[in-house]
């Protein structure tokens, strides 16, 4: 259920979202509610505003929140954060995360947390940190062992749908045992992500409801069993513009048997990103590179890390 509340004179509306049910206690059910206050300001962008799937993520959740008790848990494009939130208070370990480059939205998260009587900061109640898809900087690199990863109404521009799958992929390679819940509106018959999750070792499993769909992922088992673990796989920064796939993989193949090589590039200019990845088929030569602490390539200095770092 959702209510409002005043007008604040920055133009704030408070949203109230309550969640209520009944758990079991022994023999008998005890009836739990629980309230979440989100700010929302009539400002330009899609972060101040609680976009419809965050709901349905929220319940989904709320439906199962004895399981969220001190799990780890990463919000992406978090915005208002209601799923987050929630998650939270049901007892999980919660980081928050947005866009690095929007202080303001930032900003506005930790208003969401202190309005709801979290305290947010590194050790606190709950975390909130920059983190830009496709990006991988030292919050991502940096960031502890997780269990869920969680997104609402993140698929709502095709020119990011990469973007957000390799950063998930990434992390998830860190932490094989994890999943990627989200949420999200159907906007376009014509958007699809099923290329991307194969190109990126991903498998969904969708979770029909009606008007609303729920899909989790996880990395992909079985055959690439080794790929999901991260044990051959590596991430390489500092890319020259000018390195082609191919020439990546020439330079690493003589470390051992490549399996598969990608340079990000930008779709919008189509220049390299200045990273990639290159996968291993065999343990060996993941070991020979790795253990040559200089890799050069057009006279840049290769930053190369395993994947699960």
């Amino acid at each position: 259920m959702t209510k409002f509340q005043q007008m604040e004179n920055d133009g704030e509306q408070i949203k109230r979202f309550v969640f209520g049910g009944k758990s079991r206690n022994g023999a008998s059910y005890v009836g739990e509610k629980l309230e979440i206050l989100i700010p929302e300001l009539p400002l330009p962008g899609y972060s101040f505003y609680t976009w419809p799937s965050a709901p349905v993520l929220a319940w989904f959740l709320w439906e199962r929140r004895q399981s969220l008790i001190n799990k780890r848990i990463l919000e992406i494009g978090a915005g208002t954060a209601l799923p987050g939130l929630l998650a939270a208070k049901c007892g999980a370990h919660v980081t928050l995360s947005d866009c690095s480059t929007l202080p303001k939205t930032l900003e506005h998260i930790q208003r969401c947390c202190r309005l709801n009587n979290l305290v947010p900061g590194p050790g606190k109640d709950i975390e909130v940190i920059g983190l830009t898809w496709g990006l991988f900087l030292e919050q991502v690199l940096q960031l502890g062992p997780l269990d869920l990863i969680l997104g609402s109404d993140v698929f709502y521009d095709p020119s990011v749908f990469e973007d957000i799958l390799v950063t998930v992929s990434f992390i998830l390679e860190a932490n094989p045992g994890a999943k990627f819940i989200c949420t999200y509106q159907e906007r376009s018959a014509d958007w699809c992500i099923e290329n991307l999750l194969k190109k990126w070792d991903l498998c969904d499993n969708r979770l029909d409801r009606p008007f609303t769909k729920a899909t989790a992922m996880s990395s992909t088992t079985a055959a690439a069993s080794t790929i999901a673990r991260g044990v051959q796989k590596l991430f390489v920064g500092n890319l020259p513009w000018t390195v082609s796939t191919k020439e990546l993989k020439t330079y690493f193949s003589k470390y051992g048997h490549v399996h598969s090589t990608n340079v990000i590039y930008d779709k919008t200019t189509g220049i390299s990103r200045g990273y990639g990845f290159i996968v291993f088929s065999t343990r060996e030569g993941f070991t020979n590179a790795t253990n040559n602490r200089l890799h050069v390539l057009e006279g840049r200095v290769l930053d190369l890390q395993p994947a699960s770092s």
